[in-house]
C-alpha cells in the first residue's frame, strides 16, 4: 500500500514516472542500509529540447535548473512522507558532485532508474525512458521502507542507431550499447564531454549540452 500511495503522491507534485528498485550489493557502504530506490522523472519541454542544435540556448538553461528544483522538492517531500511512516529516508540531489575529479555524485541516478525498470542507458550514456526517450531529468530517494520494487532492465535497445554518436561536438561517445555490466567509462570520455559542459556554464550558468538529447529518436514527437 506504501507503494502506491508514494507513487499517487509523487505523480501529483508533477512527476511524470516513478518507479522502485532493490539496489541491495550496489550502494555505498554509508548509505546499504537504506538498499530501496525511488526514482522520480519529470520530462522535459519537447519545444526547448528541439531549439537545441549545435548547443545549448539560453531557455534551456533555465528549463534545466527550474526542473532540477523541482526534481529536489519532491526528492525532500517524497522523503518527509516516508519518514512519517516510521522509515529513513535520504534524498540525493538531481545535480550534485560528491568527487569532482571522476564527476560523480553520491549514487548514479540512472543506475536506480534502470534498476526500477524505468529505461536503459543509450549510447550518450543518458537514461533512455520508453515514453520520452533523453528528454527527461531525474532524481533519487534512498529508503529502509519496504516498497514493492520492479524488474530491471539490464540491456540497451538502441541497437545500431550512432545518432548521438555522430553530432556529439567533442566526440566523446564510443558508441558502445550498453549493458548492466559495462561501466560508463566504457560509454563516454566524460571528461572530455566536461570541457563541453565547463564552457556551456560559463555562458549560461549550467554546465549543459544537451545536443545528443535532440537527435535522439527515442520520444521524439
Amino acid at each position: 500500500m506504501n507503494s502506491e500511495n508514494l507513487k499517487k503522491k509523487v505523480l501529483e507534485w508533477g512527476a511524470c514516472i516513478v518507479g522502485f528498485a532493490d539496489l541491495e550489493g550496489v550502494l555505498p557502504k554509508r548509505v546499504e542500509p537504506l538498499k530501496i530506490g525511488v526514482s522520480i522523472i519529470v520530462r522535459l519541454s519537447d519545444v526547448i529540447i528541439d531549439e537545441i542544435r549545435n548547443g545549448p540556448t539560453p531557455t534551456y538553461a533555465h528549463h534545466y535548473r527550474t526542473v532540477n528544483q523541482l526534481l529536489d522538492s519532491m526528492a525532500i517531500k517524497s522523503s518527509n512522507l516516508i519518514q512519517s511512516w516510521g522509515y529513513k529516508a535520504l534524498p540525493i540531489p538531481a545535480s550534485q558532485k560528491v568527487n569532482d575529479k571522476k564527476l560523480e555524485g553520491l549514487i548514479s541516478h540512472k543506475m536506480v532508474a534502470t534498476r526500477a525498470g524505468l529505461g536503459w542507458i543509450g549510447k550518450n550514456a543518458l537514461l533512455i525512458t520508453p515514453q520520452y526517450g533523453p528528454r527527461v531529468r531525474l532524481v533519487s530517494v534512498l529508503t529502509d521502507a519496504p516498497l514493492r520494487t520492479s524488474q530491471p532492465i539490464s540491456e540497451s535497445k538502441c541497437g545500431k542507431c550512432l545518432l548521438c554518436v555522430k553530432v556529439c561536438p567533442v566526440r566523446a561517445l564510443k558508441g558502445r550499447n550498453w549493458t548492466s555490466n559495462v561501466q560508463r567509462d566504457n560509454l563516454i570520455d566524460v571528461n572530455l564531454c566536461h570541457t563541453v559542459t565547463k564552457h556551456n556554464k560559463k555562458i549560461l550558468g549550467e554546465a549543459i549540452c544537451g545536443v545528443c538529447v535532440s537527435v535522439c529518436p527515442v520520444g521524439r514527437a
